[in-house]
């Protein structure tokens, strides 16, 4: 099935539907309405036989109240209805393989069992009972989770006030998965389609790979012209101070300085002639 948004049912009709689809139109809507995001709304694909069926409401309905010592936070389950004659119930349920052993299978067949029982009755409040039967699910939360009891546990643990209590879990065998034909089982045709469906699968991933690389390629290129990278720093030009402070000679970086003459700042010392003369031979004592 292809998941729509709210306004997947807002023409459901429009192959011709009548009263019958006018009914379900408006009860998808109620539901979506009341339950928000625990509710998804999904029809064929446009071009499919008997398009817009399947019709489906799916609800992951959460854990209420009056089921709080369960260590379960959701129950999801599908609504699916394939015809718009009502009277023929043509419908189904659908629960994922998320719960311990076939329990799943019997949950499935409970809540069809229920919803078949509504749609038979004359006087009803509404012509499919979608709103109706997510009630009874909600109702029935622990009753469906026990349906086998010897896939439920207890032990003693604390309510969401800390308060002590015996709280249930389930326990027991991998849920029950449909067995994969063998290939030597498959008929030449079903392997080719299978192939064909590999091959698709892995040409859209390939495709979307190269794509993704193409933008990233891109968006590197449009920051370099820039002149930021990737980490978000822009670069700076330098000055001609610091590109010099960089670039230094050997001798600028020893830190000496040599001189041929005396710094100005300081200026030769002259002595007088008369002292520097005095007590050589021949110089006159006074």
């Amino acid at each position: 099935l292809y998941i729509h948004p709210p306004a997947v049912c807002a023409r459901l009709g429009a192959d011709g539907g009548g009263r019958a689809m006018e009914e379900l139109q408006a009860e998808m809507k109620a539901v979506k309405a009341r339950w928000g995001k625990e509710i998804e709304l999904s029809k064929a694909e446009k071009g499919a036989p008997g398009f817009p069926f399947p019709v489906a409401v799916t609800r992951y309905a959460p854990q209420p109240e009056h089921a709080a010592m369960w260590d379960c936070e959701e129950l999801p389950f599908r609504l699916v209805i394939f015809e718009k004659e009502v009277e023929n119930l043509p419908v189904s349920v659908e629960v994922p393989p998320i719960f311990p052993g076939d329990l799943s299978s019997l949950m499935e067949r409970a809540i069809e069992t229920e919803w078949r029982k509504q749609l038979g009755k004359k006087k009803k409040p509404n012509m499919w009972m979608v709103e109706e039967i997510c009630e009874w699910v909600e109702a029935k939360f622990g009753d469906l989770l026990r349906l086998n009891p010897e896939y439920v546990d207890h032990y003693f643990g604390c309510d969401a006030a800390g308060a002590s209590m015996r709280r249930y879990t389930l326990v027991g065998p991998a849920p029950d998965e449909e067995e994969e034909p063998d290939e030597e089982d498959l008929t030449p045709e079903e392997q080719e389609r299978r192939l064909q469906e590999y091959l698709e699968r892995e040409q859209a991933r390939i495709e979307a790979e190269i794509e993704e690389k193409i933008a990233a390629d891109a968006e590197k290129r449009r920051l370099a012209e820039k002149g930021i990278f990737e980490d978000g720093e822009k670069a700076r030009q330098l000055s001609k101070a610091e590109k010099a402070e960089l670039n230094k000679t050997r001798k600028e970086r020893s830190g000496h300085r040599w001189r041929k003459t005396g710094p100005k700042a300081h200026k030769p010392v002259r002595e007088d002639p008369e002292k520097a003369l005095k007590g050589l031979p021949g110089h006159k004592k006074k």
